[in-house]
């Protein structure tokens, strides 16, 4: 074996080990349209028939009924010899997933996982892993196609076939795509098949088009366009886009006749293949692509503009690199920047080597094509890339009018163009070798190991510090940590069996749009028949809730009916509080049982302002060792009896923190004798009391203080101080240093009309 094949081996090998890996870490079911795959190639093992979309749909296909077969047949040939009862009624959906939501910190599986999909596999959940390697499979034959095309074009090269491969092999998203039960699979082996038979006629182009061997790989390209169109609609652009591509072959070669030759040896095949599904799509829906039952199940005709799916780019662009689950889990930006690093590196070397190869091009065409050839032939060298490019363009076409009937915006559906885009990306890269000065020379020749090492990085970190810790369930612990808030003496039973026995909160303050961490100690005695749904709420002041969540417990991922008996569940996850607050505040955290009983408090957090106040240059006066009087001001200042009256204060902590919660006091009238009216409250209504206050902050206050109805018109003095509500005793107030008294200081006055 020599050396490139032993890099492509390595490369095939690496290829297996990690799409395995995905088949496995990933749980059954949690990647787009799954479960609709399974059960459409179960229906027809099952049955023996192909299914068809009723009315109402069948929810356990979906809009896949009304999908080209292919791959189901394949698939329920390959379970047909297993078990498969009771497979739709162990399927158990998750009422609360976020589906699209790539933000969502809890509820990411579409599904609940119970332990019949552990090892050992048995009955449905083996023929779905049977059916997630047959995906696999077909994704290596695609790998297969790249070297092969690649090989083609480069005979004489060693890196870009390999590096082409390396880039699809190690693309988080194909290796996602491929480890899971998707027609997508075989349509994007096909369509990549399809290539390599053009791109060998165009490379190896028989002496006599006519003779048996040129009949043969047209009929087989024929049969593979007709697979390709019996596994998705993308075949049928395949067609298209064949007969395009052996039409410029013949002009080329200066025999424009045997364009119709061309186009019935391969298109007659393809469409005899194809015209049994094509025409019974048309007499059960009226459409011969059976699009329309599709988008009808699928939510209707949105009736999108052009521009509004162009919008829509950044998230096909994204979905295209690494976006799991059901379209809400994202690796981190990290990932993006690899790639984006490497397709910009791919189109800068692109560029500079077509370049070099435009200004080379007069020279060798005179050279090797005759004066009197066709435009095409004189153009060659121009236009098997171009034809390689237009494959994607049409693709794209093709999605983007999908998308402008139905939300289709997932890069997943731009695969089937993989392979050109492969070829384009290789030679971008290689590039830096050929065209960059020497002094690049040690850079350049391990740019191509580099790069794959980098893809190779950015999906196993995908599968294994993004994927595999969003599915894990909670852990269950023997012991509740010393740090952790016991909610009450004794075990509290929040109904329906479930006890919330304590609660710790690793977030101590937060700002609006920002998570708070908590984990939640629970235990249930006997396991609920019925799994209780768990609700967390945080308020904010006057009640407001700035942030909740409502799940089954372990974030959706282990409600309490397959819990352990006794057993004690440390349920970790995050809140986001909402961006728009009042702050600052003391948020207080409910938890509860739905339909159990009421919630109680289980922790506080601090939520601090988006911008918090500046610091003030002075202040007034001085409220004991750790509060400052900024300013306090009156509205209004003129008011009739029966009235009330606002006073603004601001707050300033200037050193330290205020050792316990006071009370503000506010009276109106001569400090010595008994207030005419009073206003006391603690601070912000008790919503952020001064044992919350931080060393260095700014605090804007309102109170309320009422005008008795029947006082005598003048005016009247309005007093403030703070004041322990257990014991009264009022802080002393400093002004420039001198102790005022009573312990108040003059904060306005009112003038009674």
């Amino acid at each position: 074996m020599n050396r490139q094949r032993l890099l492509l081996a390595l490369i095939l090998l690496g290829y297996l080990a990690v799409t395995l890996g995905y088949g496995v870490i990933n749980p059954l079911f949690e990647a787009p349209d799954e479960h609709w795959h399974f059960f459409t190639a179960a229906a027809i093992a099952d049955t023996g028939r192909l299914p068809r979309v009723e009315e109402p749909p069948d929810a356990f296909l979906g809009q896949e009924a009304a999908q080209p077969p292919l791959y189901y047949l394949l698939g329920a040939a390959l379970i047909a010899p297993l078990d498969l009862g009771g497979a739709r009624q162990a399927l158990w959906e998750n009422p609360f997933a976020w589906i699209g939501n790539a933000a969502a910190l809890a509820n990411v599986n579409r599904m609940v996982h119970t332990p019949a999909e552990a090892w050992p596999w048995a009955g449905h959940v083996l023929a779905a892993h049977v059916l997630r390697v047959f995906s696999t499979l077909l994704g290596l034959g695609t790998l297969l196609c790249i070297y092969a095309a690649a090989r083609l074009l480069w005979p004489q090269a060693h890196t870009r076939p390999l590096l082409a491969v390396a880039l699809v092999a190690f693309l988080p998203q194909f290796n996602f795509l491929h480890a899971a039960v998707t027609n997508d699979a075989l349509i994007i082996f096909l369509c990549s098949l399809g290539l390599v038979q053009l791109i060998r006629l165009w490379c190896h182009p028989p002496p006599d088009p006519l003779d048996r061997r040129a009949a043969l790989q047209l009929v087989a390209l024929g049969l593979t366009v007709g697979a390709a169109a019996l596994s998705k609609n993308a075949g049928v652009l395949l067609l298209v886009y064949s007969l395009g591509f052996l039409a410029v072959l013949a002009l080329r070669d200066g025999r424009p006749r045997l364009v119709g030759w061309a186009a019935l040896l391969a298109g007659v095949p393809a469409v005899l293949v194809a015209a049994p599904l094509w025409l019974r799509n048309q007499a059960l829906y009226g459409d011969w692509t059976a699009a329309a039952p599709f988008i009808a199940i699928a939510g209707g005709d949105r009736g999108y503009s052009l521009g509004q799916v162009l919008a829509e780019s950044g998230g096909l662009i994204a979905s295209a690199v690494a976006v799991f689950g059901w379209f809400n889990l994202r690796p981190p930006a990290g990932v993006y920047w690899v790639w984006a690093a490497i397709a910009a590196l791919a189109v800068a070397g692109g560029v500079v080597c077509a370049a070099q190869a435009y200004r080379r091009r007069p020279t060798d065409q005179r050279l090797s094509t005759p004066p009197n050839s066709s435009f095409v032939a004189r153009h060659s060298s121009l236009v098997l890339p171009l034809l390689l490019a237009g494959w994607p363009l049409l693709v794209y076409a093709g999605l983007a009018a999908f998308m402008m009937r139905t939300e289709a915006a997932q890069g997943r559906l731009l695969f089937p163009a993989v392979l050109p885009l492969a070829l384009g990306a290789a030679w971008g890269l290689a590039g830096w070798g050929r065209c960059a000065p020497r002094a690049l020379g040690t850079v350049n020749r391990r740019l191509a190991p580099l790069v794959a090492l980098a893809a190779l990085a950015t999906t196993v970190y995908s599968l294994l510090f993004v994927i595999r810790p969003a599915y894990q369930p909670p852990p269950i612990v023997q012991t509740i940590p010393d740090t952790a808030r016991l909610v009450l003496p004794e075990l509290v039973d929040r109904g329906l069996g479930v006890s919330l026995l304590a609660a710790e909160v690793e977030t101590e303050e937060a700002r609006p749009g920002e998570l708070v961490w908590l984990t939640l100690y629970w235990r249930a005695d006997a396991p609920p028949a019925e799994p209780p749904e768990f609700v967390l709420e945080l308020f904010g002041r006057h009640t407001q809730r700035v942030a909740n969540l409502h799940s089954y417990h372990g974030r959706g991922l282990y409600p309490a009916g397959l819990w352990p008996a006794g057993a004690i569940v440390a349920d970790r996850f995050a809140v986001r509080l909402d961006p728009i607050i009042e702050a600052p505040v003391l948020g207080r955290i409910f938890a509860r049982v739905d339909g159990g009983a009421p919630g109680i408090e289980v922790a506080t957090v601090r939520i601090e302002p988006a911008e918090p106040l500046p610091a003030p240059d002075g202040w007034a006066a001085e409220l004991g060792d750790h509060i400052a009087l900024v300013d306090a001001t009156i509205r209004p200042a003129q008011t009739p009896p029966g009235r009330r009256v606002q006073v603004l204060v601001r707050w300033y902590v200037p050193v330290g923190a205020p050792p316990q919660d006071y009370t503000t006091l506010i009276h109106l009238g001569q400090p010595d004798a008994p207030p005419l009216s009073t206003g006391d409250s603690p601070p912000l209504g008790g919503a952020y009391p001064t044992s919350a206050w931080r060393n260095g902050e700014t605090i804007d206050d309102l109170y309320f203080l009422p005008i008795p109805p029947g006082l005598p018109g003048g005016r009247y003095p309005v007093w403030i101080g703070l004041y322990d509500p257990a014991t009264g005793e009022r802080l002393p107030v400093t002004v420039e240093g001198e102790l005022q008294p009573n312990g108040v200081y003059l904060a306005g006055w009112v003038e009674v009309e």
